[in-house]
């Protein structure tokens, strides 16, 4: 069975684009992107709860000095916008990765308030970084960051704590 070719004049013609073919690709992949991103974030969403996420949270030390970045990212599923979220964090030295919370050292403990403005089905991120010094001994160098959802206030919670006053 003889073997088919492909003549160099036809194999020009497969690889020649027009604009018309450019624009084509152009949206099929913006399309794409924004289908793969919509079906990312859905999948975040609960429908009628809200969901509280901290991935990307860490803390170093660095220039004598303890460096915490603490993202959050708000996916409201509610019928209400959320205007504030409260987080608690503690920051912890310990010798590796793996010490029990007994072997480490507490670096920093408080709670933030982030105004955040999370429209209902829809979602948001703030991060803050807080800088604090460190304490003359601490049991090791590596830091562990322990974070906990203390609050969550809706718009329909702020405008009632605002009628019933002080």
């Amino acid at each position: 069975m003889p073997t088919q070719t492909l003549h160099p004049r036809d194999a020009r013609h497969l690889l020649r684009w027009r604009p018309a073919h450019l624009l084509l690709a152009l949206f099929l992949l913006a399309g794409g992107t924004a289908a793969w991103r919509m079906m990312e974030t859905s999948r975040h969403f609960v429908e009628g709860g809200v969901q509280v996420e901290t991935e990307g949270t860490k803390g170093t030390i660095s220039g004598g000095e303890l460096v915490l970045d603490l993202p959050v990212t708000v996916y409201n599923g509610t019928d209400s916008a959320i205007v504030t979220v409260n987080m608690w964090t503690e920051a912890f030295a310990c010798p590796d990765e793996d010490s029990p919370q007994r072997a480490c050292t507490r670096l920093h403990s408080s709670e933030q308030s982030i105004d955040m403005h999370v429209q209902p089905g829809s979602s948001g991120s703030e991060s803050q970084q807080i800088r604090t010094g460190l304490p003359q001994t601490m049991a090791g160098d590596h830091v562990r960051v322990k974070r906990r959802l203390t609050g969550i206030t809706s718009d329909v919670e702020r405008a009632e704590q605002h009628q019933e006053g002080p």
